[in-house]
């Protein structure tokens, strides 16, 4: 029975995230929605309380994967190169930001949906936190510098990351490893911050 219940709601799921992506939030009804998803539209009231709390939970779907790999960031401190690392995260979390814009859009317009939303991930640390745990692991290990905030850098990597994003959210397909803004930025923020060897020559005059 158990299984049974949670395939239903992926069902429910699925269909969510494919009718907002394809209608938009408010053409989207529940409706509708249930029967993309092949079941009845009381059904769709026994596993959710209203279309806010259903999308809600899609868009918590949706951001699974990135944000489990997101989690596991500070584990990959001391492995790799700071700045690959760090484009990696970002180049993940700017391709979800662009696979949900319609769902952002639906938050942004829709103060229930925002507060289903909010109250979803209100327990949870996020990309902020993570970003910074990591930042902090990798000072530890004297790949950043001592005097710099780990916090304050997770902030300017993330506003820097949305900041790219203004003009207009990037296709899904344009981002990847080879993404230049993401990889050319971070590289620009890693110059400032990384520790550098010391060295025994005297300073130079001027």
């Amino acid at each position: 029975m158990a299984a049974r219940g949670d395939a239903t709601r992926d069902k429910l799921l699925d269909a969510t995230i494919r009718l907002v992506r394809e209608v938009g939030y408010t053409q989207t009804t529940t409706r509708a929605i249930a029967q993309a998803a092949g079941v009845a539209e009381g059904t769709l009231y026994r596993h959710y309380p209203d279309k806010a709390g259903l999308l809600a939970a899609a868009i918590s779907k949706r951001s699974a994967p990135v944000l489990a790999w997101v989690r596991g960031l500070p584990m990959k401190a001391g492995t790799g190169t700071l700045a690959g690392n760090l484009t990696d995260c970002l180049t993940r979390l700017a391709t979800l930001r662009a696979d949900i814009v319609p769902f952002e859009l639906a938050i942004l317009t829709d103060p229930e949906l925002g507060r289903a939303a909010a109250a979803a991930h209100a327990a949870e640390p996020g990309p902020p936190e993570f970003l910074t745990q990591y930042l902090h692991a990798e000072q530890r290990l004297g790949r950043i510098r001592a005097d710099v905030d780990p916090g304050r850098i997770a902030v300017v990597l993330l506003a820097t990351l949305f900041g790219l994003a203004v003009p207009a959210p990037p296709a899904v397909d344009a981002l990847g490893d080879s993404w230049p803004d993401v990889s050319d930025a971070v590289a620009m923020i890693v110059e400032g911050v990384a520790a550098r060897p010391a060295t025994s020559e005297p300073p130079r005059k001027v």
